[in-house]
Protein backbone atom coordinates (compact mmCIF):
# COMPACT_ATOMS: atom_id res chain seq x y z
CA UNK A 1 0.00 0.00 0.00
CA UNK A 2 2.07 2.94 -1.29
CA UNK A 3 -0.46 5.68 -1.85
CA UNK A 4 -2.57 7.57 0.64
CA UNK A 5 -6.29 7.68 -0.17
CA UNK A 6 -7.40 10.54 -2.39
CA UNK A 7 -10.76 12.24 -2.03
CA UNK A 8 -12.66 12.52 -5.29
CA UNK A 9 -14.43 15.70 -6.37
CA UNK A 10 -17.80 13.96 -6.02
CA UNK A 11 -17.20 13.50 -2.29
CA UNK A 12 -16.76 17.25 -1.83
CA UNK A 13 -19.78 18.36 -3.82
CA UNK A 14 -22.18 17.45 -1.04
CA UNK A 15 -20.58 20.15 1.10
CA UNK A 16 -20.80 23.08 -1.32
CA UNK A 17 -23.29 24.73 -3.62
CA UNK A 18 -22.12 23.76 -7.10
CA UNK A 19 -22.65 26.39 -9.75
CA UNK A 20 -21.46 24.58 -12.86
CA UNK A 21 -19.68 21.34 -13.67
CA UNK A 22 -18.22 19.73 -16.78
CA UNK A 23 -18.38 15.92 -16.81
CA UNK A 24 -17.40 15.63 -13.12
CA UNK A 25 -13.86 16.78 -13.91
CA UNK A 26 -14.06 20.60 -13.99
CA UNK A 27 -16.17 22.25 -11.32
CA UNK A 28 -16.76 25.91 -10.47
CA UNK A 29 -18.56 26.68 -7.24
CA UNK A 30 -19.41 29.61 -4.99
CA UNK A 31 -18.70 29.27 -1.29
CA UNK A 32 -20.82 31.43 1.01
CA UNK A 33 -20.83 30.71 4.75
CA UNK A 34 -23.78 33.03 5.19
CA UNK A 35 -25.93 30.90 2.89
CA UNK A 36 -24.72 27.54 4.20
CA UNK A 37 -25.70 28.43 7.77
CA UNK A 38 -22.74 26.69 9.37
CA UNK A 39 -18.98 26.75 9.60
CA UNK A 40 -16.60 24.29 8.00
CA UNK A 41 -18.44 21.10 6.91
CA UNK A 42 -17.48 17.79 8.50
CA UNK A 43 -15.91 16.68 5.22
CA UNK A 44 -13.34 19.44 5.53
CA UNK A 45 -12.61 19.09 9.26
CA UNK A 46 -10.42 16.00 8.85
CA UNK A 47 -7.17 15.95 6.87
CA UNK A 48 -7.53 14.84 3.25
CA UNK A 49 -5.71 14.64 -0.05
CA UNK A 50 -7.74 15.69 -3.06
CA UNK A 51 -7.60 13.99 -6.43
CA UNK A 52 -7.75 17.39 -8.07
CA UNK A 53 -6.09 20.75 -8.50
CA UNK A 54 -8.01 23.02 -6.18
CA UNK A 55 -8.07 26.83 -6.57
CA UNK A 56 -9.76 29.04 -3.97
CA UNK A 57 -10.09 32.79 -4.53
CA UNK A 58 -11.20 34.48 -1.31
CA UNK A 59 -13.54 37.43 -1.83
CA UNK A 60 -14.67 38.18 1.72
CA UNK A 61 -14.14 36.93 5.27
CA UNK A 62 -11.49 34.43 6.30
CA UNK A 63 -10.83 30.73 6.80
CA UNK A 64 -8.21 28.80 8.76
CA UNK A 65 -6.60 25.89 6.95
CA UNK A 66 -3.55 23.66 7.24
CA UNK A 67 -1.57 22.68 4.13
CA UNK A 68 1.20 20.09 4.50
CA UNK A 69 1.18 20.59 8.28
CA UNK A 70 1.57 24.38 8.04
CA UNK A 71 -1.33 26.52 9.38
CA UNK A 72 -2.62 29.48 7.36
CA UNK A 73 -5.31 32.08 7.90
CA UNK A 74 -6.47 33.32 4.52
CA UNK A 75 -8.67 36.35 3.97
CA UNK A 76 -9.93 38.57 1.15
CA UNK A 77 -7.73 38.72 -1.98
CA UNK A 78 -5.86 35.52 -1.11
CA UNK A 79 -5.60 32.82 -3.74
CA UNK A 80 -4.92 29.28 -2.54
CA UNK A 81 -3.49 26.65 -4.88
CA UNK A 82 -3.81 23.06 -3.67
CA UNK A 83 -2.25 20.16 -5.55
CA UNK A 84 -3.15 16.44 -5.31
CA UNK A 85 0.04 15.88 -3.30
CA UNK A 86 -0.98 18.35 -0.58
CA UNK A 87 -2.50 17.28 2.73
CA UNK A 88 -5.15 19.83 3.66
CA UNK A 89 -7.34 20.39 6.69
CA UNK A 90 -9.75 23.26 7.28
CA UNK A 91 -10.44 24.41 10.83
CA UNK A 92 -13.20 27.00 10.57
CA UNK A 93 -14.40 29.95 8.53
CA UNK A 94 -15.89 33.31 9.41
CA UNK A 95 -19.63 33.83 9.01
CA UNK A 96 -19.03 36.23 6.12
CA UNK A 97 -16.63 33.95 4.23
CA UNK A 98 -17.15 34.07 0.47
CA UNK A 99 -14.93 32.56 -2.20
CA UNK A 100 -14.77 31.29 -5.75
CA UNK A 101 -13.72 27.68 -6.10
CA UNK A 102 -12.31 25.78 -9.09
CA UNK A 103 -11.68 22.04 -8.93
CA UNK A 104 -10.03 20.28 -11.86
CA UNK A 105 -9.76 16.53 -11.54
CA UNK A 106 -6.25 15.16 -11.92
CA UNK A 107 -7.44 12.95 -14.79
CA UNK A 108 -8.31 16.06 -16.80
CA UNK A 109 -4.69 17.25 -16.60
CA UNK A 110 -3.36 13.76 -17.26
CA UNK A 111 -5.13 13.76 -20.61
CA UNK A 112 -3.12 16.75 -21.82
CA UNK A 113 -0.48 15.57 -24.26
CA UNK A 114 3.03 16.76 -23.31
CA UNK A 115 3.46 18.76 -26.51
CA UNK A 116 0.30 20.72 -25.71
CA UNK A 117 1.49 21.86 -22.30
CA UNK A 118 2.93 25.33 -22.58
CA UNK A 119 6.01 26.32 -20.61
CA UNK A 120 3.97 28.89 -18.69
CA UNK A 121 1.53 26.25 -17.51
CA UNK A 122 4.39 23.97 -16.52
CA UNK A 123 6.00 26.79 -14.55
CA UNK A 124 2.71 27.47 -12.83
CA UNK A 125 2.49 23.86 -11.71
CA UNK A 126 5.84 24.21 -9.95
CA UNK A 127 4.48 26.87 -7.58
CA UNK A 128 3.14 24.28 -5.17
CA UNK A 129 5.75 25.35 -2.63
CA UNK A 130 3.84 28.56 -1.88
CA UNK A 131 0.15 27.60 -1.83
CA UNK A 132 -1.24 30.87 -0.43
CA UNK A 133 -0.64 34.10 -2.34
CA UNK A 134 -1.96 37.58 -1.59
CA UNK A 135 -3.30 39.31 -4.69
CA UNK A 136 -3.94 42.97 -5.27
CA UNK A 137 -7.61 43.93 -5.60
CA UNK A 138 -7.03 44.35 -9.36
CA UNK A 139 -5.55 40.83 -9.64
CA UNK A 140 -8.47 39.41 -7.67
CA UNK A 141 -10.93 41.12 -10.00
CA UNK A 142 -9.07 39.79 -13.04
CA UNK A 143 -9.13 36.18 -11.82
CA UNK A 144 -12.77 36.55 -10.79
CA UNK A 145 -13.51 37.47 -14.43
CA UNK A 146 -11.55 34.38 -15.50
CA UNK A 147 -13.84 32.30 -13.28
CA UNK A 148 -16.85 33.81 -15.06
CA UNK A 149 -15.37 33.15 -18.50
CA UNK A 150 -14.60 29.52 -17.66
CA UNK A 151 -18.10 29.08 -16.23
CA UNK A 152 -19.54 30.42 -19.47
CA UNK A 153 -17.60 27.76 -21.40
CA UNK A 154 -18.91 25.03 -19.10
CA UNK A 155 -22.45 26.15 -19.91
CA UNK A 156 -21.93 25.61 -23.66
CA UNK A 157 -23.21 22.06 -23.28
CA UNK A 158 -24.58 21.79 -26.82
CA UNK A 159 -21.33 22.96 -28.44
CA UNK A 160 -20.14 20.42 -31.01
CA UNK A 161 -16.56 20.69 -29.72
CA UNK A 162 -17.31 21.19 -26.04
CA UNK A 163 -14.45 19.01 -24.85
CA UNK A 164 -11.88 20.91 -26.91
CA UNK A 165 -13.38 24.21 -25.80
CA UNK A 166 -13.07 23.12 -22.17
CA UNK A 167 -9.43 22.10 -22.56
CA UNK A 168 -8.60 25.46 -24.11
CA UNK A 169 -10.64 27.45 -21.59
CA UNK A 170 -9.19 25.61 -18.61
CA UNK A 171 -5.66 26.07 -19.87
CA UNK A 172 -6.38 29.76 -20.48
CA UNK A 173 -7.57 30.10 -16.88
CA UNK A 174 -4.38 28.54 -15.50
CA UNK A 175 -2.21 30.64 -17.81
CA UNK A 176 -3.80 33.83 -16.48
CA UNK A 177 -3.45 32.62 -12.90
CA UNK A 178 0.07 31.38 -13.54
CA UNK A 179 1.07 34.75 -14.98
CA UNK A 180 0.15 36.44 -11.70
CA UNK A 181 1.78 33.79 -9.52
CA UNK A 182 5.02 33.74 -11.49
CA UNK A 183 5.17 37.51 -11.25
CA UNK A 184 5.06 37.18 -7.46
CA UNK A 185 7.47 34.27 -7.18
CA UNK A 186 10.62 36.40 -6.78
CA UNK A 187 8.93 38.52 -4.12
CA UNK A 188 7.88 35.42 -2.18
CA UNK A 189 11.37 33.92 -2.33
CA UNK A 190 13.02 37.20 -1.32
CA UNK A 191 10.78 37.41 1.73
CA UNK A 192 12.60 34.38 3.22
CA UNK A 193 15.53 36.51 4.28
CA UNK A 194 16.92 34.89 7.40
CA UNK A 195 18.94 31.69 7.50
CA UNK A 196 16.64 30.34 10.21
CA UNK A 197 13.56 30.85 8.04
CA UNK A 198 15.27 29.13 5.13
CA UNK A 199 16.15 26.15 7.35
CA UNK A 200 12.59 25.96 8.66
CA UNK A 201 11.21 25.99 5.13
CA UNK A 202 13.63 23.24 4.09
CA UNK A 203 12.70 21.20 7.16
CA UNK A 204 8.99 21.43 6.34
CA UNK A 205 9.65 20.28 2.77
CA UNK A 206 11.70 17.33 4.07
CA UNK A 207 8.98 16.54 6.59
CA UNK A 208 6.36 16.46 3.85
CA UNK A 209 8.51 14.09 1.78
CA UNK A 210 9.74 11.77 4.55
CA UNK A 211 7.42 11.99 7.58
CA UNK A 212 5.89 8.58 6.92
CA UNK A 213 9.17 6.68 7.04
CA UNK A 214 11.54 8.93 9.03
CA UNK A 215 10.56 9.67 12.64
CA UNK A 216 13.90 10.81 14.10
CA UNK A 217 14.98 14.44 14.41
CA UNK A 218 18.52 13.32 13.57
CA UNK A 219 17.50 12.39 10.02
CA UNK A 220 16.19 15.89 9.26
CA UNK A 221 19.08 17.65 11.01
CA UNK A 222 21.63 15.61 9.01
CA UNK A 223 19.85 16.51 5.76
CA UNK A 224 20.13 20.19 6.73
CA UNK A 225 23.75 19.83 7.93
CA UNK A 226 22.93 21.13 11.40
CA UNK A 227 22.62 19.52 14.83
CA UNK A 228 19.29 18.18 16.13
CA UNK A 229 19.55 20.64 19.02
CA UNK A 230 19.91 23.61 16.67
CA UNK A 231 17.01 22.41 14.52
CA UNK A 232 14.76 22.20 17.57
CA UNK A 233 15.95 25.64 18.71
CA UNK A 234 15.04 27.18 15.34
CA UNK A 235 11.62 25.56 15.21
CA UNK A 236 10.79 26.48 18.80
CA UNK A 237 11.80 30.07 18.14
CA UNK A 238 9.86 30.43 14.88
CA UNK A 239 6.84 28.21 15.49
CA UNK A 240 6.69 27.42 19.21
CA UNK A 241 6.92 23.69 18.41
CA UNK A 242 9.93 21.41 18.78
CA UNK A 243 11.20 19.23 15.93
CA UNK A 244 9.82 16.14 17.67
CA UNK A 245 6.41 17.78 17.98
CA UNK A 246 6.39 18.67 14.27
CA UNK A 247 7.21 15.06 13.37
CA UNK A 248 4.59 13.64 15.73
CA UNK A 249 1.90 16.02 14.44
CA UNK A 250 2.77 15.09 10.85
CA UNK A 251 2.45 11.37 11.67
CA UNK A 252 -0.92 11.90 13.35
CA UNK A 253 -2.15 13.87 10.34
CA UNK A 254 -1.03 11.15 7.92
CA UNK A 255 -2.65 8.52 10.15
CA UNK A 256 -5.96 10.40 10.10
CA UNK A 257 -5.87 10.56 6.30
CA UNK A 258 -5.22 6.82 6.05
CA UNK A 259 -7.84 5.89 8.61
CA UNK A 260 -10.46 7.77 6.60
CA UNK A 261 -10.29 4.99 4.00
CA UNK A 262 -12.51 2.18 5.39
CA UNK A 263 -10.74 -0.50 3.36
CA UNK A 264 -7.42 0.35 5.05
CA UNK A 265 -6.59 -1.84 8.06
CA UNK A 266 -4.84 -0.49 11.15
CA UNK A 267 -1.94 -2.84 10.37
CA UNK A 268 -1.61 -1.30 6.91
CA UNK A 269 -1.58 2.18 8.42
CA UNK A 270 1.15 1.11 10.84
CA UNK A 271 3.16 -0.32 7.94
CA UNK A 272 2.80 2.78 5.75
CA UNK A 273 3.88 4.99 8.66
CA UNK A 274 6.86 2.74 9.39
CA UNK A 275 5.92 1.69 12.92
CA UNK A 276 7.47 -1.55 14.14
CA UNK A 277 4.05 -3.11 14.69
CA UNK A 278 0.35 -2.34 15.06
CA UNK A 279 0.54 -2.19 18.85
CA UNK A 280 3.27 0.48 18.84
CA UNK A 281 1.30 2.56 16.37
CA UNK A 282 -1.88 2.16 18.42
CA UNK A 283 -0.16 3.36 21.60
CA UNK A 284 1.35 6.34 19.77
CA UNK A 285 -2.02 7.29 18.27
CA UNK A 286 -3.92 6.99 21.55
CA UNK A 287 -1.26 8.98 23.43
CA UNK A 288 -1.80 11.94 21.12
CA UNK A 289 -5.55 11.77 20.46
CA UNK A 290 -6.92 9.92 23.48
CA UNK A 291 -8.57 7.40 21.13
CA UNK A 292 -7.39 4.16 19.61
CA UNK A 293 -7.21 4.08 15.79
CA UNK A 294 -10.41 2.01 15.63
CA UNK A 295 -12.20 4.32 18.07
CA UNK A 296 -11.14 7.30 15.97
CA UNK A 297 -12.39 5.63 12.78
CA UNK A 298 -15.77 4.88 14.36
CA UNK A 299 -16.08 8.46 15.61
CA UNK A 300 -15.79 10.01 12.13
Amino acid sequence: MNQLPLIEISELLQHIVVSDMYQNVVTIADIDSGLSGHDTPDGYSIPVRLNAVFIVLVLEGSVKISIDYVPYTISANYCVTIMPTHVIQAADSSSDFKAKLLMVDKSFFDEYKPEKRTSALSNYMQIRKYPCTLFTSEETSHIEICFIELRNKIQLRTHAFHREVMYNATEAFFLELGNILIGKKDTIVRSLLSRKEELMNQFLQLLFEHAKEQHAVTFYANKLFITPQYLTLILKELTGKSANKWIEDALILEAKVLLKAPQTTVQQVADVLNFSDQSTFGKFFKKHLGLSPMEYRKSR
